[in-house]
């Protein structure tokens, strides 16, 4: 768990969920700072707005619930099976986008491919021109060089402070 505070704090309120509290710092007390704070079940701030003339923080109503008593107990007895089928959907789609990405991605590289086969022919195709068109071969002369630098090393006494 985690502490935190916020400053001169004048209404705290849960949301219906329990997961989130707000800290809130009204217009009806002072009129400095006024705002509120969003913070998890754990302690740790996730939004803070300051308003000018913020008067009251309330949390949203949840909707009722469109199901019957009885299809929402159904829903919750065979909620293993649902989670099943839908971890099951889940998998196919990701597969499904893998698969697309995959064939994208070969479908880019055999463009590429393609592209490289044609240049390399058209590289043997001007070697050959350019060989036909020296009469002779002169060989390349490769002369090495040593270069030495020298470099001069001073020693300074350290001085007596």
């Amino acid at each position: 768990m985690n502490e935190a505070s916020h400053f001169m704090v004048t209404n705290i309120a849960w949301d219906p969920t329990g997961r989130y509290v707000c800290s809130s710092n009204t217009y009806g007390g002072h009129s400095v700072e006024n705002g509120y704070n969003m913070w998890n079940f754990q302690g740790s701030k996730v939004f803070e707005a300051s308003l000018e003339g913020f008067i009251q923080f309330q949390w949203r109503p949840r909707p009722p619930c469109l199901l019957k008593e009885n299809e929402s107990k159904d829903i919750k007895k065979n909620m293993k099976s649902y989670t099943r089928d839908f971890e099951i959907k889940d998998k196919l789609s990701q597969s499904k986008a893998s698969k697309e990405l995959i064939e994208k991605r070969r479908a880019v590289y055999d463009e590429f491919m393609t592209y490289r086969r044609k240049k390399e022919k058209d590289l043997e195709v001007l070697k050959l021109q350019y060989s036909e068109l020296r009469t002779e071969i002169v060989e390349e002369e490769y002369v090495e060089e040593t270069v030495e630098f020298f470099m001069k090393e001073e020693v300074e006494p350290a001085s007596k402070e």
